[in-house]
């Protein structure tokens, strides 16, 4: 059975967006996010740092995926 590995990248958020709330507000839309603190051993964990897993989505639902996550962060910020 081949397995597949995991594409990711770390995306560090503007100041005052939480990345719960945003994974929260993404998922409503559709786009799956993993908040970044899971990964930190700081207590508290920084909240301002999200986990991008690329991997196993197909390459044309990226680039509606990060449109929908600017608009969600743009709402979030008072700006849409």
């Amino acid at each position: 059975v081949p397995m597949t590995g995991g594409g990711s990248c770390w995306v560090q958020l503007p100041a005052g967006v939480a990345a719960a709330e945003l994974a929260a507000h993404a998922t409503e839309r559709g786009v799956l996010i993993e908040p970044g603190d899971v990964f930190f051993a700081a207590d508290p964990a920084p909240g301002g740092y999200i986990r991008l897993g690329y991997q196993s989505i197909t390459t044309s639902a990226i680039e509606p995926g990060i449109r929908t996550l600017a608009s969600v962060i743009a709402q979030m910020q008072g700006g849409g």
